[in-house]
């Protein structure tokens, strides 16, 4: 049996195995969480569910209204399908609630019909209107103001033609705007391509330099949270209510509430049991979660990102993605194969475009560690964006030992973006 137990890595719907070699790494599971996560009581899902209906009534004043129901899109996995139908149910009851539904999409593509069953549950995405945002929609869009940073903020019109809205999501790290959940929803959630893009300036300083605040598990001194949450408030306050999940999509934890208070309950205990302490070594393999956090090469980059504070200067990181879906977005594919990083830095700051600066935190990781991708993507992109297509697992470790790094010691991570990594400064 391998350290930790584990035998193979999530990867798309289903799993590859570990080879032998691989098999010896030191999983981060063994290391964390500093408190040990489980699985939510379904009775403490009831309250939270309760109390929340509780909230939407008490706004409600005895008055009907219309309550809009926002959800993430099909490259998130929150869990709603499985306390919606009993909030939705409870608020029936009362007779108060004309119920609709917007899927937050960004500038992610809209769900399909199959998917928005997956979202929703399929009795829900029958019985209600299901909105789909576009950030490019002109006659969707309505002008709320300006950040104090200067960001012109337009949102979905829907958010303000309804009585009462909810946030629903799932709460996790992320890369520059140090969590995810909360007021994502809203912003870029729901806004509008010009307000998406002048929020994700805030992850560049005036040189083309990451801003330091702009990182995983950071809000306060986080400029592209903080302008993010000033933006997202011009909106009347909505309920929110964010999960934690487990990497088999049981809930750790449900939180509800006012939006920011819910949220930073969720980013505390985040905090508590995803921070890991780890000195960096010279082969990191990660694995980017399985569908539908590996369903592009955008989504997978968190996983990389994630754990690449475990890896020394100059060492290997084996990535798992099966990226059924491609590189993710024209822009991303145009950042990757750019000219040199300078470049695109440069083109960034007068022309910037939010998956350019995905590609940008790519490109400088690449030029720090070696990169071995096992994908379903075709091996010549592979090559181009820098990376090296491996078409096993058992392949990647070979290629990895005939580069000079040695398995032993080495990390294993079988959901990267799961975790916060900070690194020790003495080297393994």
């Amino acid at each position: 049996m391998p350290a930790g137990g584990l035998s193979a890595l999530p990867y798309g719907a289903g799993h590859l195995d570990l080879p032998t070699a691989l098999a010896r790494l030191d999983p981060v599971e063994s290391i964390g969480p500093a408190e040990p996560a489980s699985v939510l009581p379904a009775a403490k899902m009831e309250d939270a569910v309760r109390q929340l209906a509780e909230a939407v009534l008490t706004r409600s004043a005895g008055n009907r209204q219309s309550l809009l129901i926002v959800v993430s899109d099909a490259s998130r996995r929150t869990g709603v399908q499985h306390y919606l139908p009993g909030l939705v149910a409870g608020l029936e009851e009362r007779g108060r609630f004309d119920i609709r539904f917007i899927v937050a999409t960004g500038l992610h593509r809209r769900p399909d019909r199959d998917e928005e069953r997956r979202i929703l549950g399929r009795d829900l995405a029958a019985r209600y209107p299901v909105f789909h945002h576009d950030p490019d929609d002109r006659d969707h869009l309505v002008e709320l103001g300006t950040t104090t940073r200067g960001t012109a903020v337009e949102v979905n019109r829907h958010l303000l033609e309804h009585g009462q809205v909810l946030l629903t999501g799932a709460v996790g790290f992320h890369y520059h705007a140090g969590f995810s959940g909360g007021r994502k929803s809203l912003v870029p959630g729901l806004a509008g391509r010009k307000t998406i893009v002048g929020n994700h300036l805030k992850t560049l300083r005036g040189d083309g330099s990451r801003h330091p605040g702009s990182r995983a598990g950071a809000l306060d001194g986080n400029p592209v949270h903080e302008d993010m949450l000033e933006a997202a408030s011009m909106v009347s306050p909505p309920l929110t209510v964010n999960a934690v999940l487990d990497p088999d999509g049981s809930f750790e934890g449900i939180w509800a509430g006012e939006m920011v208070q819910a949220h930073g309950a969720a980013c505390r205990y985040l905090l508590r049991t995803r921070a890991l302490r780890l000195a960096p070594r010279r082969l990191v393999v990660v694995a980017a979660g399985g569908y539908p956090t590996d369903i592009n090469l955008i989504q997978a980059h968190k996983a990389f990102e994630a754990a690449f504070p475990a890896v020394t200067s100059g060492g290997t990181v084996i990535l798992a993605a099966a990226c059924p879906e491609g590189l993710g977005d024209e822009e991303f594919r145009q950042g990757i194969l750019a000219g040199s990083e300078a470049e695109l830095a440069a083109s960034l700051l007068s022309d910037y475009r939010v998956y350019g600066q995905t590609a940008l935190a790519w490109r400088r990781k690449l030029s720090e560690c070696r990169l071995i991708l096992v994908s379903g993507l075709e091996p010549d992109l592979v090559c181009k964006t820098g990376a090296e297509p491996a078409a096993s697992l058992a392949e990647a470790s070979e290629m990895a030992a005939a580069g000079g790094d040695r398995v032993e010691p080495g990390w294993l991570f079988s959901n990267g973006s799961r975790w916060l990594v900070e690194p020790e400064r003495t080297a393994v």
